[in-house]
């Protein structure tokens, strides 16, 4: 279960704890951007990756690029006040005057279950929405297909686009093991630009493809991908079991733990 949350908000030039967020306009409109990162013993994993998409996601939205220097800074100063083994650190930004509201939170997680299984939502996903590719806090959207899919016996649920291709599940991205090849959506359906899903594929290990149901159908494994899940692994997919123990899924799964444990060796290294 999760312990108590630490929030810490940059007003006048310092961070200092906060318990609320005032209701500018663009926080009532969900005019704003934010990151997950998992902190593991310490570590916020692909921090720099997850720190330039933040400033991707709010020129998309049109809010005054994030100072990462002082988000940083904000960063040290909640691992130092709350420390645990593992923990979810999200960093909140919305537009606005004189300046934009900045908020960062972080509080202790539980591991994922080992696996999850995953429903096709009753909604599409607008590839051509005016924030595709931001990491938007507009999540209504989301919010509501997986709180159905949840309904229904789910974990999470996959969005298609309106043109019949697979783009994403709610809050991940997704890979598909279709003969013997492991294949994640392009860009171009709409998907967020996930961090694990582009370490897959900077390794190699996962190629881009426009995956559309028969091909989806045709899949003998899949596994959700997401900073804070890294590699889960699907057992089911609707009514469908997958292979867990697929031996191309596992080498997706060593793969990500030998970048994860590079990056907090590079961390360590630097403080």
């Amino acid at each position: 279960m999760e312990s108590a949350m630490t929030t810490i908000q940059w007003r006048d030039g310092n961070w200092v704890k906060s318990s609320f967020i005032e209701a500018t306009h663009e926080v009532l409109t969900g005019q704003g951007v934010f990151e997950t990162i998992l902190v593991d013993e310490g570590t916020p994993l692909f921090l720099n990756l997850h720190l330039n998409r933040l400033t991707n996601s709010s020129e998309i939205l049109g809010i005054a690029p994030p100072d990462v220097n002082v988000i940083t800074a904000g960063i040290h100063q909640l691992l130092h006040i709350h420390k645990s083994q593992l923990a979810r650190l999200r960093v909140s930004l919305f537009g606005g005057a004189p300046e934009p509201t900045l908020m960062a939170s972080l509080v202790a997680m539980d591991p994922w279950p080992t696996s999850a299984t995953v429903n096709v939502s009753l909604w599409a996903r607008n590839e051509n929405s005016a924030i595709t590719g931001a990491k938007s806090a507009s999540y209504a959207e989301n919010a509501i297909a997986l709180e159905k899919a949840k309904d229904l016996g789910y974990c999470e649920t996959l969005f298609f686009t309106s043109g019949g291709h697979l783009a994403e599940a709610a809050t991940s991205n997704i890979v598909i093991v279709v003969d013997r090849k492991a294949l994640t959506p392009s860009l171009s359906s709409g998907c967020l630009p996930g961090i694990t899903r582009a370490i897959l594929l900077e390794l190699g290990v996962v190629s881009e493809s426009d995956i559309d149901t028969q091909m989806l159908s045709r899949a003998s494994a899949a596994a959700l991908l997401s900073s804070t899940r890294g590699v889960q692994p699907l057992h089911g997919l609707g009514d469908r079991e997958l292979n867990t123990e697929d031996e191309l899924l596992a080498g997706l799964v060593t793969a990500h733990r030998m970048r994860v444990n590079q990056d907090k060796e590079n961390w360590a290294g630097r403080h």
